[in-house]
């Protein structure tokens, strides 16, 4: 009679730990499909975007790589201002190479602006553009310091409005101070400097 009470409690410590079992297995399962369906609908949304087609993105919820999908497509329908909100508000939760790559995409729209500007002689709106596609650059390097294509676009947006040291005495109206400053683009000068 011993044994078979020794054998009940052992029957019935068992029970309690394979319901456990039995109802952490089925946790795993449902938080292992949820995450199997969400990633399916983040392919889905990534992918139409890539076809170009424009689907609205929770920028709360979704995948990285989904809201840099948004960003780009915003960014090709020259939608930039729709393109930094979204940055701005998902810029804390995005990994460093994901914000990286949307600051670049940003700043390539900024600098392609700046330069049309520049051809149509809108020199001041150009500067303005280039300046904001500088500064996206520069945060771009310290986000991925190794990405050669963002720092040969700095370079190149460098070149298309020049940054010109800020001089320390407050007499630039002069004649003198004028003839010693060139422009600020780039280019074969015109007159005398």
């Amino acid at each position: 009679m011993r044994r078979n009470s020794i054998s009940a409690l052992r029957n019935w410590r068992r029970g309690p730990a394979l319901w456990l079992l039995a109802a952490a297995s089925i946790a795993c399962f449902g938080y292992a499909a949820h995450d199997l369906i969400s990633t399916r609908g983040s392919n889905n949304n990534i992918r139409q975007l890539v076809d170009r087609r424009d689907v609205p993105v929770d920028v709360k919820r979704a995948h990285p790589q989904e809201i840099l999908a948004r960003i780009s497509e915003s960014v090709r329908r020259d939608h930039i201002e729709d393109a930094q909100s979204i940055l701005s508000i998902a810029g804390a939760t995005l990994p460093p190479s994901v914000r990286a790559s949307a600051l670049y995409n940003i700043a390539n729209a900024r600098t392609r602006m700046a330069a049309e500007a520049v051809r149509k002689g809108q020199i001041d709106s150009a500067a303005a553009m280039i300046n904001l596609a500088k500064s996206e650059y520069r945060l771009a390097l310290k986000l991925d310091p190794q990405s050669w294509d963002t720092r040969y676009n700095l370079d190149v947006a460098m070149r298309i409005v020049r940054d010109l040291p800020q001089a320390e005495t407050e007499d630039t109206t002069s004649s003198e101070a004028a003839k010693k400053l060139w422009t600020d683009l780039p280019g074969i000068p015109r007159g005398l400097p």
